[in-house]
């Protein structure tokens, strides 16, 4: 480069240098500040990063519950047999079951307890007063029954019997028998039908087992939470406290996996 080239670049740096120092340097207003400022700002700051810490918490926290949910879910999911179709049939099946055995407990409490009326219906039909007209039989023999005993030989050797009598007996022994077969009747009808709840359930009970359907044991069992769901507390029911006392719906397990909770009546 050459001395002339030098010169001029250099004039032109001075220059540049001039027109620099020409331009007047703003004059920026200082705000001032006092105490009072310093202190509200320092405030809405604290403030400002309280808000964004407990933001911050609420979001972790959230987060965690999150991260909870999602591991028991994938632990659930693992554990869980392959879905196999069956799930809605097994439903359905425990349903019926369900049903079955409530209609069952209802036959039976009927069952029981239309016994004593029948008998007295029964028994509403005989006259022990009439029957004291029969006359004894001799050599005393066993008793035997009101219809013999009228028409036995003795009872038409007796000229002291009166025929009206003698015809009303028939009457009441008829109507003692056609009370006896109905009442029969019906007994054997209500004990046909709970045998047939019976062995309907049995044979529900044979395909749930099929299906790896296992029921949860409730009644005398202490309460678990992972296999129970509590419907009713009992008190002065003289069992230990958290003991089940009464199974109100029935519950199962496929595999290693709750189907359904069993809803139970536990002591206090």
């Amino acid at each position: 480069m050459s001395t002339e080239e030098i010169e001029r670049i250099l004039s032109d740096f001075r220059a540049w240098l001039g027109d620099l120092t020409a331009i007047p340097a703003p004059v920026a207003d200082s705000p001032k500040v006092d105490l009072y400022t310093l202190i509200a700002q320092f405030t809405a700051l604290r403030q400002e990063v309280n808000l964004q810490t407990k933001a911050s918490r609420t979001s972790l926290k959230q987060n965690a519950e999150a991260l909870t949910e999602l591991r028991s879910a994938l632990e659930q999911l693992q554990e869980q047999p392959e879905d196999d179709g069956l799930g809605p049939l097994l439903k359905a099946v425990v349903d019926v079951y369900d049903n079955l055995t409530l209609a069952l407990k209802q036959v039976t409490k009927q069952r029981a307890a239309i016994e004593r009326p029948l008998a007295e219906l029964v028994d509403g039909t005989k006259n022990p007063e009439l029957e004291k007209l029969l006359p004894p039989l001799p050599d005393a023999k066993p008793a035997r029954g009101i219809w013999a005993r009228l028409f036995s030989a003795q009872a038409r050797a007796n000229i002291g019997l009166d025929k009206g009598v003698v015809k009303m007996m028939k009457v009441l022994n008829e109507r003692t028998e056609r009370t006896e077969k109905a009442a029969s009747l019906v007994r054997s009808s209500l004990d046909s039908l709970i045998t047939g709840y019976r062995m309907s359930l049995a044979r529900i009970d044979r395909v749930l087992e099929q299906s790896d359907m296992e029921p949860i044991a409730a009644v005398g069992e202490t309460f678990d939470p992972e296999l129970m769901e509590v419907v009713e507390v009992v008190g002065e029911s003289g069992s230990p406290a958290g003991q089940v006392v009464e199974e109100v719906r029935r519950g199962y397990i496929r595999g290693e996996v709750v189907f359904r909770f069993a809803q139970v009546k536990v002591a206090r």
